[in-house]
Formats: C-alpha cells, sequence, structure tokens
C-alpha cells in the first residue's frame, strides 16, 4: 500500500533528499568550504550545509549545486527533489494552517498591514524561504542586503520595512512579477498612511481629558 500523504510523509521526502545529499558528500570527501568554492553560483558553505540537514526542502538550485559538487546524478536529485515539492504543495493546499494567502498586488496596497501580508505572503509563495535563505540570496561579497535578523522584525510585525529593503525581498523571493516602481509606489502609499494614523494617534492623545489642562501647566512651569 502507499503512504497515505501527511505531514510525516513530507517530512520523510525531505529527509530522505536530505540524507542523500549527505551521503554525496561523504563519498566524495569534501568539506562543505570545499564544495563553496566548486560552485560556479557561489552558494555559502551555510547554504549548502542547511541543504542537507532535512527540516525544509531547499531550492532547486543549491540542490543542483551540491549534487554536481560532489558529483551526483542530476537526474535523480531532480527526481527527489520535485517529489519533495510537490509534496509540500500538496500539503499546504490541503491544510488551512499551512496554505498561504495570495500576493497581494501592489497596486492595492495602501497600508502597513496589506504590505506585511503581501510579504509574507511572498515569502510562502517562493517555498517558505527561512530569513538565512533570503540573506544568502541577497548577499554579495560577504555583505548581505537583507540581514536576517532586520527581516525577521518586519515579518514579525515589529516595524516597518525600509523602501529598499521591500525591494530586495521582492526579488530574493523572485514571485511577482510587478516592476519594481509598483512596490516602491506601494511602500510610498504605505508610509504615507503610517506617518497620517501617527498623527492622528498624537493628536487624540492631546485631546483626551487632562491633555489640554497637562499641556498648560507644563508651559506656564517652563
Amino acid at each position: 500500500m502507499g503512504r497515505t500523504p501527511s505531514a510525516h510523509g513530507e517530512a520523510d521526502l525531505a529527509i530522505e533528499l536530505a540524507q542523500w545529499l549527505r551521503s554525496l558528500r561523504r563519498q566524495a570527501g569534501l568539506t562543505y568550504q570545499q564544495m563553496a568554492h566548486t560552485t560556479q553560483a557561489g552558494f555559502a558553505p551555510a547554504t549548502l550545509w542547511r541543504a542537507a540537514r532535512g527540516t525544509t526542502v531547499p531550492r532547486w538550485p543549491v540542490v543542483e549545486a551540491f549534487a554536481t559538487a560532489c558529483g551526483g546524478d542530476l537526474g535523480q536529485a531532480r527526481r527527489m527533489w520535485v517529489a519533495a515539492t510537490e509534496q509540500r504543495r500538496s500539503l499546504r493546499s490541503a491544510s488551512p494552517g499551512i496554505r498561504g494567502e495570495p500576493v497581494l498586488r501592489p497596486e492595492f496596497i495602501h497600508t502597513p498591514a496589506q504590505l506585511l501580508q503581501a510579504m509574507r505572503a511572498m515569502q510562502v509563495e517562493a517555498g517558505g524561504l527561512s530569513l538565512r535563505e533570503l540573506e544568502d540570496r541577497a548577499t554579495s561579497h560577504g555583505v548581505t542586503l537583507l540581514p536576517h535578523s532586520t527581516v525577521g522584525a518586519v515579518l514579525r510585525g515589529e516595524r516597518m520595512p525600509a523602501k529598499r529593503l521591500l525591494i530586495h525581498f521582492v526579488e530574493a523571493c523572485g514571485v511577482s512579477r510587478a516592476p519594481t516602481g509598483a512596490w516602491e509606489d506601494a511602500w510610498d502609499r504605505a508610509d504615507a498612511y503610517r506617518q497620517w494614523a501617527t498623527g492622528n494617534s498624537r493628536s487624540d492623545h492631546r485631546g483626551a481629558p487632562g491633555a489640554r489642562e497637562s499641556h498648560h501647566q507644563h508651559v506656564r512651569a517652563a
């Protein structure tokens, strides 16, 4: 009997791929540092190491680079990766807790909350990229444009992203077909709304009972 698709089954496929990758590395006798030097895509050792952990399904370019560096069969690598990826997608569509909402188009974004919703949806649509994977995608010559700590704070809703960080995030996810200018406009609208909301909040606070009296007392004291 075949296995019924389940969260455990999805994990098994990811683990099977990771185990195969680890076996390739052992047979090749290479360190992750040595592998990183041989990959044409220039993946960091940490990226290759995470691909062989089995906690998630890595992106295909990473699997391809890993297998190539170790002399593995690219056909087998592709088949295993496709199977793991398709199972993840089927689980996401079957479970409300995993399924992501569609990415909100930038022209419909007017508030920071809508911008955050779009960023979270992009992360899911890109395959559930981890913060480290996003950081690696935006790293050049040892400098990253998407620090994982900053991006994490943004995705948790603790802060609004800087405009350039948003653009680098969109590019790293690679799922939006909207031009960069459309996302810059979306950020401008969300930031304008944030400033308007902040101004109204301060105005409401000044107009609260006792606030005006306190203000005049402070002026007289000064």
